[in-house]
């Protein structure tokens, strides 16, 4: 009787153990509480065969001030690493797609614990080949763990958190997850309100809310951005989000590069003067009474 007990016990505890893995939302579930529901007419037209299930509350929806990694400067074999980012729009492309979709199957994610419990020095890359395809494991001073995914010249970061795959949305500023076959954005404000990205646009993924504007709440709708234009007009920093977290851009056309985050809890944004043949420069002011400066391609000057 002992034995039987005992093994009834063993029994009822790998069921709670899976009931609370489940309810954080990791894995093909993508969240816990709320039934993804049936697929909207317009998401089976573009391909999507599954809503993922909400996550129930704002801790089970990843966030980080740490939104912009630099590429590495060696490759797999210690040569000189030249790859181009992924742009936002192009992370629905068949090929991340299908990237992604092999690095979720069990076969990759059984051995994402395991790199990510050897492999923690601080700012070192660690390369890998899974399948023929160069990957690259990066550990940052936040506890993150970021993989990026060489496929011919093209790289993009991911980040492993909470049993799922994130990538940030630098134009949107979103945190999108990794859920069958697609990424998506969660309202933060509103746990059901869930959305599939395509091609840079956010679809609802049911029909109440394709009823209403059509698309995912503007970005100021969730929270207020603030732009600041410099003068000669080569450079815009955006504030977004309730940190106020400052994004740079470049208003070229053809931008030389994408937008970078720089520094979170920013009060307010100068530029330098240009007029007198200088090198433009930005200054942040920080909550704390500090400031950050950047010189205009984002990089690092000096601050107080």
């Amino acid at each position: 009787m002992k034995k039987i007990g005992l093994l009834f016990l063993i029994f009822t505890f790998g069921l709670t153990s899976v009931a609370l893995a489940e309810g954080r939302g990791g894995g093909e579930s993508g969240g816990g509480g709320f039934s993804g529901g049936s697929v909207s007419p317009r998401l089976q037209s573009m391909g999507v065969r599954s809503v993922p299930r909400s996550f129930t509350n704002r801790s089970q929806l990843f966030s980080t001030s740490n939104r912009n990694l630099s590429l590495p400067s060696r490759g797999p074999n210690g040569s000189t690493f030249r790859a181009s980012v992924v742009s936002p729009r192009a992370m629905s492309s068949s090929s991340v797609r299908n990237n992604m979709g092999t690095v979720n199957g069990a076969g990759f994610r059984s051995q994402v614990l395991g790199f990510n419990a050897r492999e923690n020095v601080v700012g070192q890359y660690y390369w890998h080949n899974y399948n023929g395809l160069n990957f690259c494991h990066y550990y940052d001073r936040w506890g993150c763990n970021w993989y990026g995914w060489n496929f011919g010249n093209s790289f993009y970061w991911s980040c492993w958190w909470g049993n799922n795959w994130w990538w940030y949305d630098p134009t949107g500023y979103r945190w999108c997850y990794w859920y069958d076959g697609w990424w998506w954005w969660q309202n933060p404000d509103n746990v059901t309100d869930v959305y599939v990205y395509n091609n840079g646009e956010y679809v609802p993924s049911n029909q109440e809310q394709a009823q209403g504007s059509g698309q995912a709440p503007a970005v100021d709708s969730v929270s207020q951005i603030r732009t600041f234009n410099s003068k000669d007009g080569t450079r815009t920093v955006k504030l977004a989000g309730d940190s106020n977290d400052a994004f740079l851009y470049d208003t070229a056309a053809t931008p030389a590069f994408q937008p970078k985050y720089l520094a979170s809890g920013v009060k307010d944004v100068h530029f330098s003067n240009t007029s007198n043949g200088k090198p433009l420069q930005v200054m942040l002011g920080l909550a704390d009474g500090s400031f950050e400066l950047y010189d205009a391609d984002g990089n690092t000057i000096g601050g107080n």
